[in-house]
């Protein structure tokens, strides 16, 4: 090779957890177009595998796909699959943990179980997965790892306790481990998306209505009056936020938590 010949850059390896959910699933399609590498986790191989044709017939085979069958709630699971991955792929230049959900339940209807399963899969999954992919990260030189969390986090919400907690509490491991793994050139920051049109919102919004005598449309027809931008978010907002926390772009961007809602929170 000529001194001066240009080099084919590399395209980058991501890891996707909650990679079927309507927020993860964007990240993926929209980290698929840019032709990155990436690695979705889930528990369902099938929905896995389903999600993965449904996005390479949609950006016509931009990017490279793979899955892996993960439960983020076994430590055991997450080393095994980061550990094939590095197997497989070679490096893991990004991580994007967008797995969890949190029931919808006043205080006095939540039950010990409910706030156990969000925190393991949440919280607990966060953690499980930044320490699995810490090593990896610093052998290659850094990576960024972007949080996915809720905008609860600042402005709780009575009817969602369990969500406000853990999202607070995740939001917070973020900026914690920030100031850490940036001593090895890893980035982690927190996106808080609001409303975002996915099918969890669709039944979130069914749920809110029949406490409230209202349709689900109803409901989010509400929701985005009173967002200042007047609409939802769309789950290609949330990856197109997310996509430019992973790249070069953000490359000087740590420790941070943005939120995506319109407007409509009153924290700040």
């Amino acid at each position: 090779m000529e001194a001066n010949a240009p080099t084919t850059p590399v395209a980058p390896v991501i890891v996707v957890s909650g990679a079927t959910g309507g927020m993860g699933a964007a990240v993926v399609e929209e980290l698929a177009r840019s032709d990155a590498t990436v690695a979705l986790l889930g528990r369902d191989a099938g929905r896995l595998e389903r999600t993965r044709q449904a996005i390479e017939a949609r950006t016509g085979g931009a990017g490279r796909l793979v899955t892996y069958e993960t439960d983020i709630n076994d430590s055991r699971s997450v080393d095994a699959t980061v550990a094939e991955l590095v197997a497989g792929l070679g490096r893991i230049d990004g991580l994007v943990h967008a797995a969890g959900d949190g029931p919808l339940a006043p205080l006095n209807e939540t039950t010990d179980d409910m706030w156990q399963a969000t925190f393991n899969g949440k919280l607990m999954g966060a953690v499980r997965l930044t320490r699995a992919v810490q090593g990896p990260m610093t052998e290659a030189g850094g990576g960024s790892i972007v949080l996915v969390s809720g905008v609860f986090r600042k402005d709780p919400d009575p009817l969602f306790p369990v969500n406000s907690a853990v999202n607070a509490a995740l939001a917070t491991f973020g900026k914690a481990v920030s100031k850490d793994l940036g001593r090895s050139g890893i980035r982690v920051n927190v996106v808080d998306p609001g409303a975002v049109r996915t099918p969890l919102w669709d039944e979130i919004a069914k749920t809110l209505g029949d406490r409230t005598g209202a349709t689900a449309d109803q409901v989010t027809t509400q929701v985005a009056a009173q967002t200042p931008l007047g609409t939802l978010a769309e789950p290609s907002d949330v990856a197109q936020l997310v996509a430019f926390l992973l790249s070069p772009a953000a490359r000087h961007l740590a420790g941070a938590s943005i939120t995506l809602d319109g407007g409509a929170s009153a924290g700040l």
